[in-house]
């Protein structure tokens, strides 16, 4: 009977663990799709992304492809996530690797050249700088209201 128990309670840690994990991954999705200018424009955008990974044979060789990498350069992780620009959000990847922090707009986007309209991806090479910048300007508060 114990060792019944004992399955029983490991069985009951599982699922309460991949319920948990169930519970987050909804939650970040629902974040995702709701940051969107639509939520289905948003949906199909993530479908897309998701085949183009698939047909170029993974977030690693988009990286490679997309930005100048070094050979000692590992991609560790890539999000699929919106970046705030002043035109509105834009859909995209953002990579971390062991050199750089940089985001690619999932589609190109249209900008004006006198009287022509061209279309370029929306690139961000040197994040990591610009956070390290940006964190230089963060005034902490102050002590007493840190209770």
């Amino acid at each position: 009977m114990d060792s019944v128990k004992v399955v029983v309670g490991r069985w009951a840690k599982k699922a309460t663990e991949a319920t948990k994990k169930g519970q987050e991954y909804a939650g970040d999705m629902w974040q995702y799709l709701k940051t969107g200018p639509s939520i289905a424009d948003a949906a199909v955008g993530r479908i897309a992304q998701g085949t183009k990974v698939l047909a170029e044979g993974g977030y690693d060789k988009i990286f490679r492809t997309t930005f100048q990498t070094i050979p000692e350069e590992r991609l560790l992780k890539s999000y699929a996530c919106y970046l705030s620009t002043s035109a509105g959000p834009v859909m995209g990847l953002l990579y971390i690797s062991t050199a750089k922090l940089a985001f690619c707009s999932d589609n190109p986007l249209p900008y004006k050249v006198g009287d022509e309209k061209k279309w370029s991806y929306y690139k961000v090479n040197s994040l990591l700088q610009l956070c390290l910048i940006s964190f230089q300007y963060i005034q902490l508060p102050q002590r007493s209201l840190m209770r």
